[in-house]
């Protein structure tokens, strides 16, 4: 009787065990479900934006879209002024016979890119790949065997200006060596850098190549990765700046800027990269945020809305 009461409980207890792992497998089954759908309605907006605008085209760098804010001393100044305008379009992965016929395409309206395109043997295909995303940078990438740029001072139109764009592939530093690769094609992040802390703190010798070389001598460069955020965090001290993180929150990001800050975003895929990227934002207004993107003049003279980019911000530090 006694062996019989103990096999009922015994069953008891391992049926009431299998029901509580049923019950604990379906739940975790619901919440993967709800965490997958999340995930596809966030690339689903995400691609909704990219085609939004792509079919829509508006800005042509010099054309009435692109004039800054008013009020706004951020646009122009030395190298930047000197970029030949094109339309703005959406960073798209190509493979290496999509880049070359993309090349051709472009070569069709620039001398400049159609030499490199005869002469596409002394390019590095990570140079071609960033040249068929952004024909801005023909000049530059045009020099690129060369290898040198005039080492030179921040001119005086940008000293007079309270945000002055700084790009990457800017000859007075881009073709200086950062990683496996070169500040122009990877020093993004050190040029965003570059240009918070010369907002806040005025320091002329904060150029990004000193910044790229004090990242690469202290570890900072990941090797096929790029800028460690730690960077962003780590940096601000030698120029006596404080940085802080942020949620991505319009709300807090227009709340640290109103307090004078200036913020670095570091982001995914979308209008801005095809991979990885950093951008500074530095203002806004009811049509968007003022950024100042170090790979691209156009998107620098675009109000980007915080629905636009929301799903490509990564990580966001406020510096100030």
């Amino acid at each position: 009787m006694d062996r019989q009461n103990g096999g009922s409980r015994r069953k008891r207890l391992l049926a009431k065990g299998v029901f509580l792992a049923v019950r604990l497998l379906i739940l975790l089954f619901l919440l993967s479900s709800i965490r997958n759908l999340q995930v596809r309605q966030e690339k689903m907006q995400l691609t909704l934006n990219l085609l939004k605008i792509s079919q829509d085209q508006v800005l042509t760098v010099g054309g009435a879209a692109a004039i800054p804010p008013a009020g706004d001393k951020s646009a122009g100044g030395g190298y930047v002024e000197s970029i030949t305008s094109w339309p703005l379009e959406v960073p798209q992965e190509r493979t290496p016979l999509e880049t070359l016929q993309r090349l051709e395409e472009l070569a069709e309206k620039s001398p400049v890119i159609e030499q490199i395109c005869l002469n596409r043997d002394k390019y590095p295909e990570e140079l071609l790949t960033a040249l068929a995303n952004n024909p801005e940078m023909a000049e530059f990438a045009a020099a690129y065997p060369e290898g040198s740029g005039e080492k030179s001072a921040l001119t005086d139109s940008e000293k007079e200006q309270e945000f002055p764009l700084f790009l990457q592939w800017d000859p007075r530093w881009g073709y200086e060596a950062y990683g496996e690769s070169c500040i122009g094609l990877a020093g993004c992040g050190p040029t965003c850098l570059s240009m918070a802390m010369y907002y806040l703190t005025g320091d002329e010798t904060a150029t990004p190549d000193r910044i790229a070389a004090y990242s690469m001598e202290n570890g900072y460069y990941e090797k096929g990765i790029g800028t460690a955020w730690t960077l962003m965090d780590d940096l601000p001290e030698l120029y006596g700046v404080r940085v802080a993180e942020l949620s991505a929150s319009e709300q807090n990001m227009r709340a640290a800027l109103d307090q004078g800050r200036v913020i670095i975003c570091a982001v995914g895929r979308g209008y801005f990269t095809t991979a990885g990227h950093f951008i500074v934002i530095y203002g806004y207004d009811r049509e968007g945020f003022w950024v100042n993107d170090p790979n691209c003049v156009a998107r620098s003279r675009e109000k980007w809305a915080f629905s636009d980019i929301q799903y490509q911000l990564k990580k966001i530090w406020a510096y100030g």
